[in-house]
């Protein structure tokens, strides 16, 4: 148990430290700053090396590596793996014998891994996490993936979580009671009983997942199981599949004729899924750190591990998060947890707009600006709609919004409309009746509505949109250089076609996007990738930020100026 006790901030401060380290050692290589490449290797392998090597006794030994810290290491690995052919002599051995040092230093992690398995208790974990009741509260509120043990059994060389060799941890059979009590007494009615990991990989004494489906049956949770059937666990998995667990196989090469052979065997069908010669998921091996692809994460929320917690935020896959989310650890800093959205209600989430949040006081309501992830994802969304899966709207589509046609079709649909507002608000109550907060809703939506069915407050939307945006970009691009580099270099092919198409003009930024003839998203997208492209001042941008201030209004769902004497 003593090994649990490794003060969670401090590891996941760990953590944030190799993420920065991955990313500089990836914009070294981008830009063959070889000597760069190497100092940032050389200083991954000594950071690891201080976490697994024994201390002298009278010193106090560094917690013990996260499981985030070390898929981040394997990141690292591979990115090596796929930049050492353009690493030119004298630099290659130097890297090649900093890899074999690091990679050994891996695979003592791995021998050291669960030898014997840890069992974390509800009290330690909790206690290390460090967070406030109200901050528990809010995460067993928002948790959509409850991870029951750290490492998995497969280690599939394909996994989009990048799971880790060998199991590590489990979560004790009381904890885990516990836990599903806790979002019960939340009202969170469905948790994904997997992660990073196999949920049939978990076992203490006589009991079994078995054991933990029925604790969530009693708790009155619905849940889900994701595994890929170790071999171990056949007969556990004949007994899940026939009391009709909500379980399904993920299909892979090595599984699949096994997979045959036990559904033969059985009453029932084995549900499946990945079942495909190629996954279509971007994952671990696929990764290049040179291309953006689409979000392998379908949800917002939270996140339970062994390990301590996360916010859970959907991404586009890439170099920035190979995972297809960001993962932001959760501290007793904390000071929102995203409502939980998951599946096809995920889906509708605009990705680019401010999150829909509960406070420290249990108040639901919207951010007032973008974080970090939400930026860049808007930075990558070049508008083709292979990265954006059915269901779900890109920034482009929103752009459309604005157009004349989609006005026109909008101010058609305003008896449609207008009822359904009705049904939402009066349904149960007349107008009069209606708290004072719900009538000055209702007027709002009315209004908003009929505010896009003209042209001016269309156009002026358009603009304001924009300048949300770039805004944003801005500040994000003087925060994080690294990250705007990596960017960079992954948007390159587009920003060198968009720069051959830029061209002067006398008209302020402003005039194109009050002009019902610009193509609004090609505007903006010119606009971003040129912020992008340098790390220079753009005056004609800076000044249209300048004198656009614009805030996000969740009730009419617009962006539009702040009321008189609001600062931005």
């Amino acid at each position: 148990m003593d090994a649990i006790k490794m003060q969670i901030p401090a590891r996941q401060k760990t953590e944030i430290r190799i993420e920065k380290i991955k990313n500089q050692f990836l914009v070294c290589l981008y830009e063959k700053d070889w000597a760069g490449a190497k100092n940032q290797f050389s200083g991954l392998h000594d950071l690891v090396a201080r976490h697994t090597r024994h201390p002298d006794p009278k010193d106090h030994p560094p917690p013990p590596l996260s499981e985030n810290s070390e898929k981040l290491i394997n990141q690292a690995l591979r990115v090596y793996q796929k930049f050492k052919s353009n690493i030119p002599e004298p630099f290659a051995p130097v890297f090649a014998l900093v890899y074999k040092k690091l990679k050994k230093e891996i695979l003592g992690l791995v021998r050291q891994a669960g030898t014997p398995v840890l069992y974390v208790s509800f009290n330690t974990w909790e206690h290390c996490l460090g967070l406030s009741l109200r901050q528990k509260e809010l995460l067993y509120r928002t948790a959509m993936t409850f991870q029951l043990t750290s490492g998995c059994s497969n280690f599939c060389r394909r996994c989009n979580e990048w799971a880790l060799p060998k199991v590590r941890a489990h979560f004790d059979f009381k904890a885990i009671k516990n836990i599903l009590g806790c979002l019960a007494k939340q009202g969170n009615s469905h948790i994904s009983l997997y992660g990073a990991s196999d949920p049939l990989d978990w076992s203490q004494g006589d009991n079994s997942i078995a054991d933990i489906i029925r604790d969530a049956d009693t708790a009155g949770l619905e849940y889900s199981l994701l595994t890929k059937a170790p071999k171990s666990r056949t007969t556990l998995l004949k007994t899940l599949v026939t009391s009709g667990a909500n379980i399904s196989v993920s299909m892979t090469s090595r599984n699949k004729a096994r997979i045959k052979r036990i559904e033969q065997e059985l009453p029932l069908p084995i549900s499946k899924q990945h079942d495909t010669d190629d996954l279509l998921i971007p994952a671990c091996l696929d990764e290049d750190f040179i291309s953006v692809k689409p979000s392998i994460t379908d949800g917002y929320g939270t996140e339970i591990t062994p390990d301590g917690a996360y916010i859970i935020i959907p991404t586009f896959t890439s170099a920035l998060h190979p995972f297809g989310h960001k993962k932001r650890p959760i501290t007793a800093e904390t000071p929102f947890f995203p409502v939980k959205k998951t599946g096809r209600h995920a889906l509708l989430v605009d990705y680019f707009k401010p999150l829909e949040v509960y406070d420290l006081n249990l108040n639901r309501l919207h951010l007032d600006r973008l974080i970090d992830v939400q930026i860049e994802s808007i930075l990558l969304d070049n508008g083709h709609y292979d990265l954006t899966p059915p269901g779900m709207r890109s920034t482009k589509e929103y752009f459309s919004i604005f157009e004349t046609k989609a006005r026109i079709q909008r101010k058609k649909m305003t008896v449609s409309i207008l009822k359904k507002l009705k049904k939402r608000y009066l349904e149960n109550a007349s107008f009069k009746l209606l708290g004072l907060d719900d009538k000055k809703e209702y007027r709002k939506k009315i209004d908003a509505h009929f505010d896009l069915c003209k042209k001016d407050n269309c156009l002026l939307a358009q603009k304001n949109t924009a300048a949300f945006f770039l805004s944003h970009i801005r500040d994000y691009k003087k925060n994080n250089p690294t990250k705007i580099k990596i960017i960079r270099y992954l948007l390159k092919n587009e920003i060198q076609a968009q720069q051959k198409m830029t061209k002067n003009c006398d008209h302020s930024i402003s005039h194109f996007f009050m002009d019902e003839k610009t193509d609004a998203f090609a505007l903006f997208r010119t606009l971003a990738l040129e912020m992008t492209a340098t790390l220079d001042a753009l005056p004609a941008i800076d000044r249209f930020i300048d004198e656009n201030s614009v805030i996000y209004d969740p009730t009419a769902d617009i962006f539009t100026s702040p009321p008189s004497g609001t600062a931005r």
